[in-house]
């Protein structure tokens, strides 16, 4: 079983201006968060607009990013699917790309009810060749899952861990101790609820901002799990405001790509239905970076 842990952050995925897939891009960005000091990758989620992707495409970014982690840190596969035997397929392809955990999260669209969805996993669970961290994410899905689904998910020795990213704390803890140390538990938010969630149990994270974070994420992981809260409350501050300078401009994830541009890494366009950021938006969020230290004025004035 793979040993996940610590800052797993949700990587975008890079498009050249003619919107083909960026590998090389991609690549340079796997490269950065490592030496930023993450201890995992989790490739091909909602952040990586999976939806956006083709089966080939994310074929292609599961070997990139095992091929260019060379082992230094463990890759979670984003392997949602509407049905159970695509998860499963995707899976298979993460596992052949040589990928340690495969993310699953509840179908979206179709609604189905609490045994539809405990359902939808057992068979996903039944065939996958991969370790499973389950995905809480109803603001996509349309189904929040329970604690007591959670305690019997968990049971499953397949189910290595959970990444719960409701934004509700008191559902975070409650799951936490649903578990109860038979899988981990990873909270969505860094910047939110980060110092909460480390505190109760959760054993990291899994975000979308901490390649934008850089060190910083590393940073406050390290001072909040060795004790340092007054070092640990004082970076979750800085990375709370600059969260809400760059977070949810636009449609998800165009402002995260568009901070990853400024600071010189590889973010590009999105894929339609998802509009490009105007030139208003981007001098938020460069105004954000600048004010967070992050860039420098004379760098976001080129």
């Amino acid at each position: 079983m793979p040993m996940l842990t610590g800052v797993i952050p949700a990587l975008t995925t890079p498009f050249r201006d003619d919107l083909s897939l960026d590998l090389p891009g991609f690549a340079r960005l796997v490269e950065a968060v490592i030496s930023d000091g993450v201890d995992g990758l989790l490739v091909s989620g909602c952040t990586g607009e999976a939806w956006a992707l083709s089966d080939e495409e994310r074929r292609q970014i599961f070997r990139t990013a095992v091929v260019t982690a060379r082992g230094r840190v463990p890759v979670v596969a984003g392997c949602g699917h509407m049905m159970a035997a695509g998860s499963v397929a995707l899976a298979r392809d993460a596992a052949e790309a040589g990928c340690d955990a495969a993310l699953i999260q509840p179908p979206w669209y179709i609604l189905p009810g609490q045994e539809e969805v405990m359902d939808h996993f057992a068979l996903v669970l039944r065939d996958t060749p991969l370790p499973v961290v389950i995905y809480n994410i109803p603001r996509r899905t349309g189904i929040n899952l329970t604690p007591d689904m959670c305690d019997r998910l968990a049971d499953h020795p397949k189910v290595i861990a959970f990444k719960e990213s409701s934004k509700d704390f008191l559902l975070l803890q409650d799951i936490i101790r649903a578990v109860d140390g038979r899988a981990k538990v990873f909270a969505g938010y860094a910047s939110l609820l980060g110092l909460g969630a480390l505190s109760c149990g959760a054993v990291g994270y899994m975000d979308s901002t901490t390649p934008v974070m850089g060190r910083l994420s590393a940073s406050f992981f390290k001072a909040a799990t060795t004790g340092d809260l007054v070092q640990a409350r004082a970076l979750q501050t800085r990375m709370a405001t600059l969260t809400k300078g760059f977070f949810g401009i636009g449609t998800f994830p165009a402002g995260v790509k568009a901070a990853l541009d400024l600071l010189g890494r590889p973010g590009g366009p999105t894929r339609p239905p998802i509009r490009p950021l105007d030139a208003a938006q981007r001098a938020r969020i460069q105004a954000a970076l600048v004010g967070a230290g992050l860039l420098e004025q004379a760098a976001a004035a080129e």
